[in-house]
């Protein structure tokens, strides 16, 4: 965790370095020294230098955190469905283009299968035999009756029965898995409301169940945020938690909460999906894929924090700050520093409640300690 706020808090220094450091040192302190002296280990300014320094008193506190993440809208895993071949053949007709809206049952492509045929004559058999084995085990059954059948036989006739209704059972479920069919024709239908978002099929295309999908249809209304949260941030983020989305293509912000935080981590970028839930009617007008900023509201976090420009980094990666020392001085202070999030950063070490801290102007203190030191 410490590297990675050292990198944002990094970042968000050079930034104030660039303008900062402009915009509060008076232009004629950079042609001259400035005036500074030492007292023991303090860096005393002057006066006019000293009106560009700020201090605040830390304090020991409980602070939400806010962990802000790029996002996307995208469809529920529930939303999406890919409606392949359920059986080799080829496409005779397209009923429906990208684009277009379907209800569940609504035909998607016609298809012509020789396996399909066959599986239709399989059943036509099965229910032949079993109308056959039915009748006789009824004769084996009255002869037995009578006196004139053995059992024997009428045992070895109920068998029959039982094998002829398993091969009637197993023929329907081959035929029920086409769908819609008659003959060797197979209609495949859609099984969920939504638009049609991709068709690669093409008609007197050879298509199989192994091959891709004939079409990919979503519901526009089953959407949520996935946000992209870094891995050092994932523990601080719990279900339930509100969340403020910033939508690209809507003005204002809408509120969530998270639904799920996802198990994987991408290995290449150190993040991990964050499911975001919304409301329907901050869906209206939205789709699949635009991008969005979240913030989500972490668990609150003990401790003492101070603004980002409070802390500066020294020899590459170590955090210093400056306290005032009540003489009018100021003091390098080493720091390890925790989550940084906003404008604030949390120290985890090297600062204890109730002293002093150069909140503004740091730059100018430690530009002055490079001078004299």
């Amino acid at each position: 965790m410490k590297k990675h706020a050292i990198h944002s808090l990094a970042i968000l220094l050079l930034a104030a370095c660039q303008v900062g450091a402009q915009a509060s040192v008076p232009e004629q302190e950079e042609t001259r020294p400035l005036a500074a002296k030492l007292d023991g280990d303090a860096i005393v300014l002057e006066d006019a230098a000293r009106a560009y320094i700020s201090v605040e008193e830390v304090g020991s506190s409980s602070t939400g955190v806010s962990i802000r993440a790029p996002a996307r809208l995208a469809f529920r895993d529930n939303a999406v469905s890919r409606v392949g071949a359920p059986i080799p053949a080829r496409v005779m007709k397209l009923h429906v283009r990208v684009g277009d809206k379907v209800r569940p049952g609504d035909p998607l492509a016609t298809l012509a299968s020789p396996d399909a045929s066959g599986y239709h004559a399989e059943l036509a058999r099965a229910k032949v035999e079993l109308t056959a084995a039915n009748d006789a085990f009824s004769r084996q059954a009255d002869m037995l009756a009578k006196g004139v059948g053995r059992e024997y036989e009428k045992v070895t006739a109920e068998m029959r029965v039982k094998d002829a209704e398993e091969r009637v059972r197993a023929a329907k479920r081959d035929v029920s898995l086409l769908g819609k069919s008659f003959g060797g024709t197979v209609i495949v239908t859609s099984q969920i409301e939504g638009t049609v978002l991709r068709r690669s099929a093409t008609v007197g295309a050879q298509v199989d169940p192994d091959g891709e999908p004939l079409y990919e249809i979503g519901n526009p209304k089953d959407l949520w945020v996935v946000a992209d949260v870094f891995q050092d941030d994932l523990p601080m983020v719990k279900e339930g938690a509100v969340v403020t989305v910033e939508l690209a293509s809507k003005s204002g912000k809408v509120e969530g909460e998270v639904a799920s935080v996802g198990a994987l981590l991408d290995t290449a970028v150190r993040r991990a999906p964050v499911y975001v839930d919304i409301k329907a009617k901050d869906l209206e007008g939205l789709k699949a894929g635009m991008f969005a900023r979240a913030s989500i509201r972490g668990e609150a976090t003990e401790g003492i924090t101070v603004p980002v420009g409070a802390v500066l980094i020294k020899d590459g990666d170590q955090p210093v700050v400056y306290l005032e020392n009540g003489k009018g001085g100021f003091v390098r202070r080493d720091v390890e520093i925790g989550h940084a999030y906003e404008d604030r950063v949390q120290v985890v070490s090297g600062l204890q409640p109730g002293e002093r801290v150069a909140i503004k102007g740091a730059l100018l203190i430690d530009g002055a300690a490079n001078q004299l030191l």
